[in-house]
């Protein structure tokens, strides 16, 4: 009986000892394999990232141009509209200083129709004026807007950087 309870304990001390060896080499490989694998993936999550962040800089970079051509063409309307208001209005007042009573229908219809021409060509400048005031608002904002994908793209663009460089880092590490 000494003996068979002998057997028994060492068949469970042999076997209790065998659990705690080392991994197999199948086990090592299949280990190592998926760490591969992990950082394979990490490395290409990166690439992606990069590749995202790359296209959003370049959205924003659109977005910027577009609003810097919207801003110049606001300028422009709003510098012709103060001409044009600047002279019609004079033009305007001048003509109607001048006049002291029409002799005629004739030469009243001509002055009436010559202050319809500088009256028209006042408030179209107060439009233009008011056109290029809206472009310049819309090309402000789209170059906020854009300056912000911009942002955002270089932040995304270095996160990918950051995930290539730690899979390569821990990958040679190995």
């Amino acid at each position: 009986m000494k003996r068979l309870i002998s057997i028994i304990l060492l068949t469970g001390l042999v076997g209790i000892t065998g659990c705690s060896t080392k991994p197999t080499f199948g086990e090592r490989v299949l280990a190592d394999g998926e760490s591969r694998v992990a950082l394979a993936e990490q490395w290409e999550q990166g690439k992606e990232d990069s590749i995202a962040g790359d296209k959003q800089v370049q959205k924003g970079q659109k977005l910027v141009k577009k609003g810097r051509s919207y801003l110049h063409e606001g300028e422009q309307l709003i510098a012709s509209g103060n001409v044009a208001v600047k002279n019609n209005r004079q033009a305007y007042q001048a003509l109607y200083q001048t006049v002291k009573g029409p002799d005629s229908g004739g030469n009243a219809l001509l002055l009436t129709t010559k202050l319809e021409k500088f009256a028209k060509a006042w408030s179209k400048g107060e439009e233009d004026i008011s056109a290029g005031s809206k472009l310049v608002k819309r090309g402000h904002s789209d170059i906020s807007e854009g300056e912000a994908e911009i942002a955002k793209g270089q932040a995304l663009m270095e996160r990918g950087r950051t995930k290539m460089q730690q899979a390569e880092s821990h990958y040679q590490k190995k």
